[in-house]
């Protein structure tokens, strides 16, 4: 097996975590039951937009980019591109979701749709990515 890259390897999380970031965008501007109607937005950077969905998007895009960079380390020692993926997926959306849970400003069945919704998704894009590229090790 040739040796993992971690910038390759960010460069297709970057990719991943954007997709990801688009198809979450969507889901909660179409579907009233998961609305992001607050997000704290940065008083200096209001003049770009003052949409909560569109700083969520934002923060969840640093956030899950800085997340999965961590994660080089432990992911690449995976065998298995399911395992890969899961492991990827399930602590960049745990942690993402208690920073959500830890605002306060959604109920707890928002958060279960929520959770359930970013796990599909991230575990979809980042599987097909990490099968087709490689990026992970394989």
């Amino acid at each position: 097996m040739k040796k993992t890259n971690f910038w390759r390897y960010l460069i297709w999380v970057v990719v991943i975590v954007a997709l990801f970031t688009a198809i979450d965008f969507i889901v909660h501007f179409s579907v009233d039951y998961l609305e992001v109607y607050y997000y704290p937005i940065p008083q200096s950077l209001k003049f770009i937009s003052e949409t909560p969905l569109v700083w969520y998007a934002i923060g969840k895009f640093l956030g899950a980019v800085v997340i999965g960079a961590l994660l080089f380390p432990i992911v690449k020692r995976i065998p298995k591109i399911w395992a890969k993926s899961f492991v990827f997926t399930i602590i960049i959306i745990s942690l993402l979701e208690v920073r959500y849970i830890l605002s306060g400003y959604y109920g707890n069945l928002w958060h279960v749709y929520n959770f359930i919704q970013h796990g599909i998704a991230l575990l979809v894009v980042s599987y097909l990515i990490f099968w087709k590229t490689k990026a992970a090790g394989a």
